[in-house]
């Protein structure tokens, strides 16, 4: 019997729906924006449920988040279930985690999970509803943290964070030294790269749950055996693969004091700044290789209107 597979996909949408000219945040950024003849394609693609909730963001970065993810639902219902655009309908479970259900029953038909940072949106998904998926993404912004991080100092910052972690957890992210020798500034952006590894891990390991970080059981649970995935301008030539860096794939998931066995995770560094972290509820499914969409030739090809 062949192991379920879960698919992952990247979408940037920096370049995408641009405005013909310069909009202010305010609320009526979004409205303003959709009069854009690519935006305005785009939103058609929606239902009006969700194609309000893209309108009422402030910033339009934000309104290109949303759109982006509503659209990769939809794309990965008509890939995985080979059904209509026009039939594909997102739902959510009884975690409020979103998935699809066809219109003529009440069970999920697949799950997937979406992210967004920076301006990537990420989709994690499979075709078996009994996968439970999640997926985060983080943009690694140090230099916006290092201020901060010098105000206040390391450990004072990281214990900020003290209701998501676990004891074990702060102390590991508080001492975290990379293994080379750098300088002041290098050191506070491994330990910040590091902490977000940690983030990155947690925050799809919670979405896989549905149950976000106000878990009750979240500082019970936590991650031993951290690597930090290296970027693809770190790598060799023989190691890189264009933006797609290194993938760190034996993190260890504690709850309660016992090591988890039925939950697969891994890490990957994106580009220079980004890392993607997967989490899926069974060792055997299979975790493919992320795929970098283009919104033409992936996305709209998925409407049947090209």
């Amino acid at each position: 019997m062949t192991p379920p597979e879960v698919f992952r996909w990247i979408l940037d949408v920096q370049h995408e729906w641009p405005c013909s000219e310069p909009i202010k945040p305010g609320r009526d950024a979004a409205p303003r924006w959709a009069l854009e003849e690519d935006t305005k394609y785009a939103l058609g693609l929606l239902p009006v449920h969700e194609r309000d909730k893209v309108l009422r963001f402030y910033h339009i970065r934000d309104a290109k988040l949303s759109l982006g993810s509503q659209l990769l639902k939809h794309c990965a219902i008509v890939r995985t279930r080979n059904i209509p655009w026009s039939e594909t309908t997102v739902g959510n479970d009884q975690n409020r985690k979103p998935c699809y259900v066809s219109s003529d029953g009440d069970q999920k038909q697949m799950e997937f999970n979406v992210s967004h940072h920076g301006s990537l949106v990420a989709l994690a998904g499979c075709a078996d509803p009994n996968i439970q998926v999640g997926i985060d993404v983080v943009q690694v912004e140090a230099c916006k943290d290092i201020p901060k991080v010098r105000r206040e100092g390391w450990p004072s910052w990281v214990n900020t964070y003290e209701a998501v972690f676990s004891a074990r957890e702060v102390q590991d992210i508080v001492t975290y030294e990379p293994l080379e020798s750098v300088s002041d500034e290098d050191l506070l952006k491994a330990k910040i790269r590091h902490f977000y590894a940690h983030w990155c891990l947690k925050e799809a390991y919670v979405k896989m749950t549905g149950e976000a970080l106000m878990a009750p059981w979240l500082k019970d649970m936590e991650f031993r055996n951290v690597r930090v995935p290296r970027p693809a301008t770190d790598l060799s030539s023989g190691e890189r693969d264009d933006a797609w860096g290194e993938v760190c794939s034996d993190v260890e998931v504690w709850r309660h004091g016992l090591k988890l066995t039925d939950v697969k995770m891994d890490l990957q560094a994106f580009r220079g700044d980004y890392m993607v972290g997967t989490a899926i509820s069974s060792r055997s499914a299979s975790l493919l290789p992320y795929k970098v969409l283009d919104l033409q030739g992936d996305v709209y090809s998925a409407t049947g209107a090209g």
